[in-house]
């Protein structure tokens, strides 16, 4: 029952309001940066706690004296996905993540950026030869996104259409059945790509891994290697890109200073990432031993949830909490903290720094085609499930 009540009201929590914090979440964000999700009914009971302060949920990321060896609801498991870098401890997580790293050196990612900026425009291209209204979440947000970490991994274009259907089916059908087929059939494939690049590795993400690494990672760890990466930054960049697309007609003037006057905002990514969080917690952390965050005492086996969502919009409702294209150097942790931060990060960034401004200078007109209609969220991570603009 623990790990049941801890897994739905990590959903139901952070569900928002538009790009805020929603109401449940703020009343926990005003009892202060610790608060208290679920406790079991016994004398050496765990308790699970909701981070929300900006050095607490660091201090926990940061700390080695919490585990992400876990199931979903909180409590500290033994059994992981093989490759699946988020559930692993060190020594484990170091050794597997080191050899994935080797993929993304700031080489590789130069090398890479000419390609981004060219899938950027043709999916503008597209859209424009379309003609408006047009949903940006399908034809926006997923074609870039997909297209990026396709080609990135080394998955033909011919496949991709195909994977991305699989993927997204996986996170947002409806029925429990449709949702299992969809994601075994992503599995199904995954293992395909990874089966093809031990026998034939390419310039590619996953074949500079077996190329430098192939002895030391095995054929289960580069699946769950591919499936995590694929799925995570798929869907990450996806949401990130449709929300931004949304952000920047709510703000048409602070966006026109980032087309016309670049130079002034060096900081406007991390603004929107910031302001965005497009993943609202991180998955549980189990404290292996006593310490304490903040001013709780976190109990060994505890089960700590970060909101990243609310560490990122520390003063909200302030005003001064609101979307400011101009800051300088805001603080976040959007892509998480510590040795499990974001291992794509440089490439999300990279799709972010291409897709936002060239948006921006292809459509400045860019608006909602049904103002009065309301925007669709799904259930967390923030999710903009239809995106109708005009220009």
């Amino acid at each position: 029952m623990f790990e049941e009540n801890n897994a739905l009201r990590g959903t139901e929590i952070h569900r928002r309001e538009r790009f805020d914090p929603g109401p449940e979440l703020r009343a926990l964000m005003a009892e202060g940066p610790m608060s208290v999700m679920e406790s079991e009914d016994s004398p050496e009971g765990r308790t699970g706690w909701l981070a929300t302060g900006y050095d607490e949920t660091r201090q926990v990321l940061g700390s080695d004296k919490f585990s992400a060896k876990l199931l979903y609801g909180g409590t500290a498991a033994g059994r992981i996905w093989p490759g699946f870098l988020n559930q692993y401890d060190p020594p484990e997580h170091t050794r597997l993540r080191r050899m994935v790293a080797s993929a993304f050196t700031f080489r590789r990612m130069q090398d890479f950026r000419p390609k981004i900026e060219k899938i950027v425009e043709a999916t503008l291209d597209d859209i424009e030869a379309t003609g408006g209204p047009v949903d940006f979440v399908p034809r926006f947000a997923w074609p870039i996104a997909t297209t990026v970490i396709c080609d990135f991994l080394g998955i033909p274009r011919d496949d991709q259409a195909d994977l991305s259907r699989a993927l997204h089916a996986s996170r947002a059908e409806r029925s429990g059945k449709r949702r299992v087929a969809a994601g075994n059939k992503y599995w199904t494939y995954m293992g395909q790509v990874a089966a093809k690049t031990r026998r034939e590795p390419g310039d590619d993400m996953f074949g500079a891994v077996v190329r430098e690494h192939g002895d030391d990672i095995t054929d289960a760890e580069l699946l769950g290697v591919a499936a995590f990466v694929m799925g995570a930054s798929g869907d990450q960049v996806a949401r990130f890109l449709a929300a931004g697309a949304w952000l920047m007609v709510e703000h048409p003037e602070q966006f026109a200073v980032l087309r016309d006057k670049p130079d002034t905002v060096p900081d406007w990514l991390n603004e929107v990432a910031r302001y965005l969080t497009s993943d609202e917690k991180t998955t549980p952390r189990i404290a292996r031993e006593d310490v304490h965050i903040g001013d709780q005492l976190v109990k060994a086996g505890d089960a700590v949830t970060c909101s990243l969502l609310a560490s990122n919009r520390r003063k909200f409702p302030d005003p001064e909490d609101g979307f400011d294209i101009t800051r300088e150097k805001p603080a976040h942790v959007t892509f998480g903290h510590g040795i499990h931060h974001c291992l794509g990060r440089p490439l999300a960034e990279m799709v972010f720094r291409a897709a936002i401004p060239a948006l921006t200078h292809r459509f400045p007109k860019l608006r909602l085609a049904e103002p009065d209609r309301e925007i669709k969220l799904g259930p967390p991570p923030f999710d903009v499930e239809a995106l109708l603009l005009d220009w």
